[in-house]
């Protein structure tokens, strides 16, 4: 590969701690790995993969189990991850206004964002009556294409990550098509919309949130509980949550929203 090349004529790149590196980034699509196949994925012998997985045990990056024999990340690949998330502009600029949205409306509301091809869950503040039933947790990680929460990253990245991540995904024939027809859905009127796909009993509206150079970033949503009750309760959560999404657009310096017309 091109990028290989690349490395291997950089006279400042440490091949050790690429290789090490590059075990870490194996766990992006696996939660466990065993010693051979860790070697062969970084194509060089057991003795040297030995090596660099004893480091990264060492050093708290990897953990093994003691049965199985298979290694997984260990807690200070965890600790570098929240701080990472902690330190980005949109959680830091969200938080505050996803608790005095909910202090006004009591509706719940979460935060994602863009991990690789999944989503990562960095802030969320709940309602009684949601929370009990929520399946979504900061710090969890979700499949994109499920629930309004995650798919709202889908639905508003760029067309060559979205047609990328649709041909991995082996989903019935049918269900591809319908999943492509959501996503569309959702760009053209500005907002995904799920129900029952995450957590029976929930409904999720989702919006996308964008940096100052109009980038995705993140995904808003705001949920709640199905009230037979209630026919126009979507529709309330809707107007509510664009509005959360624009105050938090506006903020982070992003005109998408002014863009469009309701």
């Amino acid at each position: 590969m091109k990028e290989d090349l690349d490395k291997r004529d950089d006279m400042s790149y440490l091949q050790t701690a690429g290789r090490a590196l590059s075990i870490l980034k194996m766990f992006r699509q696996e939660n466990t790995l065993s010693l051979p196949a860790i070697a062969s994925g970084l194509g060089v012998g057991k003795t040297i993969a030995y090596r660099l997985v004893h480091t990264l045990m060492t050093e708290g990056f990897l953990v093994q189990d003691p049965l199985t024999k298979q290694y997984s990340l260990g807690e200070q690949v965890l600790l570098l991850g929240f701080c990472a998330v902690q330190r980005q502009d949109v959680k830091r600029i969200a938080h505050d206004f996803l608790w005095n949205f909910h202090e006004r409306t009591k509706i719940s509301t979460y935060l994602t964002i863009p991990c690789g091809n999944q989503s990562l869950c960095v802030d969320r503040v709940v309602s009684d009556s949601t929370g009990r039933l929520s399946t979504v947790f900061v710090g969890g990680v979700y499949p994109l294409f499920c629930g309004a929460t995650n798919r709202v990253l889908l639905a508003f990245a760029s067309p060559q990550f979205q047609s990328g991540y649709l041909r991995s995904l082996e989903l019935p024939e049918e269900e591809m098509a319908q999943l492509a027809e959501d996503l569309k859905q959702a760009q053209a009127r500005g907002y995904d919309f799920t129900h029952n796909r995450l957590t029976e009993g929930l409904f999720a509206v989702g919006f996308p949130i964008y940096n100052s150079s109009n980038q995705l970033v993140a995904g808003l949503s705001v949920g709640g509980v199905d009230d037979p009750a209630r026919p126009d309760a979507v529709e309330q959560f809707v107007q509510q949550g664009r509005q959360l999404a624009v105050e938090i657009n506006n903020q982070m310096g992003s005109n998408y929203y002014s863009n469009l017309i309701y």
